[in-house]
């Protein structure tokens, strides 16, 4: 059996989002500390991007050629700190991420807009819900 998926949403989580939707521009930087993070993620998990720009191809182009040169200034970026002391190269890239057309079956979902159901729907009161504010709108 394969590694279980860890399903990364794309706007907010991955991408900084700081301008919320234009057009389908992918404007921002990848969050601080992303690479990182995901070269020690996918150790244990299959890494599953999913985002609502995934209903059209060119939508999951366009998240693949941003994760491309976001990870490529990235690794410039790492390869200078580690160029002295001959230091490791980023065990991570972005071809170790699958783009999904549709929702995978996932082991577990990282996203900014959401909150985990309990089996309670009565600590969610929907008036309540429509405060909600994402990580960068804070």
């Amino acid at each position: 059996m394969g590694k279980p998926i860890l399903c990364i949403d794309f706007d907010g989580v991955i991408h900084s989002y700081d301008r919320g939707w234009q057009n389908g521009e992918i404007y921002g930087t990848v969050t601080e500390g992303f690479w990182e993070w995901a070269a020690e993620a996918k150790k244990y998990f299959q890494l599953v991007v999913y985002s609502s720009r995934r209903k059209t191809p060119d939508g999951r182009t366009a998240m693949w050629s941003w994760m491309k040169h976001e990870w490529g200034k990235w690794y410039h970026r790492q390869a200078q700190i580690d160029a002295p002391g001959g230091g490791e190269s980023p065990q991570i890239s972005y071809q170790d991420f699958e783009f999904a057309s549709e929702k995978p079956p996932a082991f577990l979902t990282i996203d900014d807009r959401s909150i985990q159901f309990s089996g309670n729907w009565a600590i969610i009161p929907p008036a309540a819900l429509i405060n909600f504010r994402p990580w960068n709108a804070q």
